[in-house]
């Protein structure tokens, strides 16, 4: 809800003696955007409502086990190769591979990659401008 979170009681996520942490994210208004989309498999921009384009993205496939990819601007956000991440793996940066670009008012995801873009999936994301 609003002011809530409801957690299982599945072990994974709620087990009696564990220590979790929960990140919560909500959309401002030009600052941040949380939302939805369908996957492609060809480029589609995503209007994050932004003026000056997105310079932290996270994504992650809703009904698929698929990771957490996030790409940042301190890596590089740019019209070609791009290095991102995988948070839920701790593999060195993934390089040499064109799966986003900036846009003016977000960004805009390139072909169709499993992780963030693949037709049949739907993904949530988290961007900051």
């Amino acid at each position: 809800s609003a002011t809530n979170i409801f957690l299982s009681s599945g072990n994974a996520v709620n087990e009696l003696n564990k220590n979790y942490i929960g990140y919560l994210f909500a959309s401002a208004p030009g600052v941040s955007k949380v939302g939805s989309y369908a996957g492609s498999n060809s480029d589609q921009t995503i209007d994050c409502g932004f003026t000056n384009g997105a310079r932290f993205v996270l994504c992650k496939a809703i009904d698929d086990a698929q990771n957490w990819v996030v790409w940042d601007s301190t890596r590089g956000i740019v019209a070609g190769n791009e290095p991102y991440l995988v948070f839920d793996r701790s593999d060195a940066q993934i390089t040499g591979q064109d799966r986003i670009d900036p846009h003016s008012s977000g960004f805009t995801l390139t072909g169709g990659f499993s992780g963030a873009n693949q037709a049949g999936y739907n993904f949530i994301f988290y961007a900051i401008a």
